[in-house]
């Protein structure tokens, strides 16, 4: 079998000093955008706390109580919609809407505060 380059250990390592390796970079810190939702349905509101993360791979992270579900983001014709496996959350404007399994969809609107 023929040898295609001949090469020292020191050639590589002049070559790994003067191409940077992207794949060694410190991992950049995101900071999410948050939202607070009420959400009706057929049983009692749901709070919901939505983090919004747009870097790629676009996700939104639901917070409800002491759990977290993540969803990519999917395409959508109109607003931002989330979906995976048998979630979606769908928002448009303050609005939004989350279906859960076979459930019925949530209306979400802005969690109200002091002031509005």
């Amino acid at each position: 079998m023929a040898r295609l380059h001949s090469s020292t250990p020191r050639a590589w390592l002049a070559l790994l000093l003067v191409v940077p390796l992207p794949a060694l970079a410190a991992p950049q810190a995101e900071r999410a955008i948050r939202a607070e939702y009420r959400c009706l349905g057929r049983g009692p509101a749901t709070d919901v706390t939505a983090l919004f993360f747009n870097q790629a791979p676009a996700e939104v992270v639901l917070l409800v109580g002491d759990t977290a579900t993540r969803l990519p983001q999917a395409l959508a014709a109109s607003g931002s919609r989330y979906a995976a496996a048998d979630q979606e959350f769908w928002i448009k404007g303050d609005q939004a809407s989350w279906r859960q399994a076979a459930a019925p969809p949530m209306a979400c609107g802005p969690l109200p505060g002091p002031g509005r």
